[in-house]
Formats: structure tokens, sequence, C-alpha cells
């Protein structure tokens, strides 16, 4: 079994096997964290060529239905606009640095009130955001600019190949007293606790879930003080509701379809699942 990132013991104990994991969930026994195990495939960027981990991540994800991108795309400026305004109530402007900013919706939205910049290693989502703000084609820790106020980084430490590492290269690059915010699955919710080895936060690329206390722990062992940790829902539409739960239900395909023919698909609300968190920390002064 793969050691724990997160304390360094060697001996975790098994707590579950699911089919959509890259291999057992496992807890480690000192602190708590739970990871997988070890791992059937190299789904993390960073140690091959992007475009062969970025084929490889297709490719396990083949299973799963996704939502039409025009539709994804407009939901992620709405939940951009809700993120930013959480995090400008504790950093109103300056420097803004995005670590995984996929086709840069958020960017999007924060080049209105800060200066930004994306990093993004998978090379297709990187020219895609390319066209939004300037690009980091790569992982963080190839990245030379420092001395940003702001770091924010959704739904990527969870696919890391270490967490440690990642939240220190990030630290590295925020000024003292500059904020850093992660949004994250969270484990000890009641949907996982619920699902178990179907919770909707089982994909192959995950490798990693956290909960209040172990990403506490994460970012303090990096010199970050937690400021505070929100249970975050986001924007959600008809056709996105239905496209995750025909992954439960095939019958459910056909309903998509026939809600967006409808007009209906694109209706829209704020729904909280209750298993994500958004930490906002604060940089020690050194």
């Amino acid at each position: 079994m793969i050691p724990c990132d997160l304390c360094g013991a060697p001996d975790p104990r098994i707590v579950l096997e699911s089919r959509n994991l890259d291999g057992p969930l496992v807890e480690c026994r000192q602190c708590g964290l739970r990871y997988v195990g070890s791992r059937r495939s190299q789904l993390t960027f960073g140690s091959e060529p992007p475009e062969v981990t970025a084929e490889r991540v297709r490719l396990a994800n083949m299973q799963f239905r996704h939502l039409r991108l025009e539709e994804e795309h407009r939901l992620a400026l709405l939940n951009a606009r809700w993120r930013l305004n959480l995090i400008r109530k504790f950093c109103p402007s300056g420097r803004l640095l995005e670590v995984g900013c996929a086709r840069g919706d958020f960017l999007q939205i924060a080049r209105e009130t800060f200066d930004v910049l994306g990093v993004e290693p998978n090379p297709a989502l990187a020219q895609d955001a390319g066209r939004i703000a300037p690009i980091h084609p790569g992982t963080v820790e190839t990245l030379d600019a420092r001395d940003f106020d702001v770091a924010a980084s959704f739904h990527v430490i969870e696919h890391v190949d270490s967490p440690r590492r990642f939240i220190a290269e990030i630290a590295a690059r925020v000024k003292p007293g500059g904020r850093i915010a992660i949004e994250t699955p969270n484990i000890e919710s009641l949907p996982f606790r619920t699902f178990r080895a179907s919770w909707r936060q089982f994909i192959p690329e995950h490798y990693y879930f956290f909960d209040p206390v172990t990403i506490s722990r994460l970012m303090e062992s990096q010199g970050l003080k937690v400021e505070k940790i929100f249970n975050v829902g986001k924007y959600a539409s008809v056709d996105l509701i239905l496209n995750r739960l025909s992954r439960y239900a095939r019958f459910l395909r056909s309903a998509e379809g026939l809600a967006h023919n409808l007009g209906v698909g694109s209706w829209t609300f704020r729904v909280n699942p209750l298993d994500i968190m958004l930490v906002i920390a604060v940089k020690n002064a050194s």
C-alpha cells in the first residue's frame, strides 16, 4: 500500500472497494486520511507527457455520459461568480492564481477584479483557457511566478499525486498574508455514509478524499492557517441533474434528451449536495 501522504504512516486499513476508483479506498490508522491505497493506472499529471495522461483520463471515464459542453460552460460561469464573491470577502483584489483552471471559466469571471494567471497541465484545456487569460501550460511545480495575493484551486487536490507537495507548491507562490482557496469533496459527509462505494465523488482519477480535520492538518503542515471551511452548493439545471442520475439509472438517459427538447433542461436552481467543502486559509507571515 502507498504510505499516507499526510503523516507518512505505512500501514493503512482497507475501507472499501469501488469499481469507480483506481484501487481500494484505505484510511490511515494514524491521522485518518482516506485515499486510494494502490493504483492500477497512472492518472495524475507530472510524471509522463501531459498528452499521455490526458488520454488515459479520457479512456478511464468512457463509461460516464458527459453534459453538453454549452450547458457545462453556462453553469460553470454561474458557479465561478458565486465562488469569486465568496473569495473576495477575504481578498477583494490583487493578483490571483488558479491552479487547474481547465477551460478558464473561473478566470473569465475573476479577471474583472483581479490580475489573473492560470495553470493547466491538460494541453487541450490549456489551449482553450489561453483564449481567456494568460496560462502556464504545465503543473504548478514548474511555475516561476510568485507573490500572488490569492491562489484558488477547485476540485484538483483530489487528483494529484501528492496533496502535501501540491499545497506546498501553491503556498510558495502566495505572499505572506495571502489567501489560498481549495474546493474538494468532503468524505465525512452524509452522501458518502449513505452511498459508500457508489458515492458520486468516486471516479477513476480521484485519489485523495479529505474531511475538515485532515484538510486542516494538511494546510497547517505547510504554514497555513485555516480561516473558514464552508459547506458549499452549486448551480445546477434539470439537464445536469438528469445527466448525473442517468449514471445510476440508464432509463433516465432518454429523459435528459426529452427535457432538453421540451425547453426545460436549462431551468436552473441552486443545490447543496452536502459533500463539497471550500477551505479558505491564510499564509502565515514569514
